[in-house]
């Protein structure tokens, strides 16, 4: 009988994160983001990255800015990870909930991307976690994130698997999309010499409509300056199945 391990997610999957997912994941984002610091003449002092997973871009912003910058994630197993990525870099790393994010001070920039947005799998929790982001905002600061809508190109009736290769091992990602529930189900399975046997991760993301973000950004007092599509980094003006959001908090009062 072959053994399988289950387990939490990410709690096996942080030790080889990097490798598999998030090295490539970081050159992404840090490409998409310098991008929109020159179009749109961003300028900041402090920043938080939210859903920092293994603090690569965190610890990015603080090399290449030189500002404060907060790391924040709710699992210990990647901030474990984080500890060490970030290690004498100056990053202030958190465990928080993003439905409860509390961060020391109000900082001119939060980040969040890699479907962090996603995890938020109930519908009241998205309008309750972004009125965490724009509390957490100084006035006219900025929240940069991407999310998964409904608009996938997935099959429904099959699962959609993604092999990633990492230092000396596999990850198989089984991706299936249930339409109706606007849900993504995934489980990662790991193989890599450092396990006593391949091991299991079930995650759970839920995509969200665009007309479904703009509520939730318009509730929490957020205003959108730009939304891109994540594929190709132009202008959105239809729905894609990953998009790129700019809001701004303002800078008096709601909008």
């Amino acid at each position: 009988m072959r053994i399988v391990l289950r387990a939490a997610p990410y709690s096996i999957l942080a030790r080889n994160y990097d490798s598999v997912l998030g090295l490539d994941h970081f050159r992404r984002v840090r490409a998409l983001f310098e991008h929109l610091v020159r179009e749109l003449g961003l300028h900041f002092s402090s920043a938080a990255d939210v859903g920092c997973g293994t603090g690569l871009f965190a610890r990015h912003l603080r090399h290449r800015w030189r500002v404060p910058v907060f790391a924040v994630d709710r699992s210990p197993a990647m901030l474990r990870v984080a500890r060490r990525n970030c290690c004498g870099s100056g990053v202030h790393l958190l465990q928080q909930d993003f439905r409860l994010l509390r961060l020391p001070m109000p900082v001119d920039l939060i980040t969040a991307t890699f479907d962090t947005v996603n995890h938020l799998v109930a519908r009241e929790d998205l309008v309750r976690a972004l009125r965490c982001i724009a509390d957490n905002l100084r006035p006219g600061g900025h929240f940069i994130f991407d999310f998964l809508t409904n608009c996938q190109l997935l099959a429904s009736s099959q699962p959609y698997i993604l092999r990633h290769r990492g230092v000396g091992g596999e990850v198989q990602q089984w991706i299936r999309w249930d339409p109706t529930r606007q849900m993504l189900s995934m489980r990662m399975v790991q193989g890599f010499p450092s396990l006593p046997a391949p091991s299991i991760e079930l995650h759970n993301e839920r995509a969200h409509s665009p007309e479904e973000m703009g509520h939730a950004l318009k509730h929490a007092g957020l205003i959108v300056r730009k939304v891109l599509d994540g594929a190709t980094l132009r202008p959105a003006d239809t729905c894609t199945p990953r998009l790129v959001v700019v809001a701004q908090k303002p800078f008096t009062g709601r909008p």
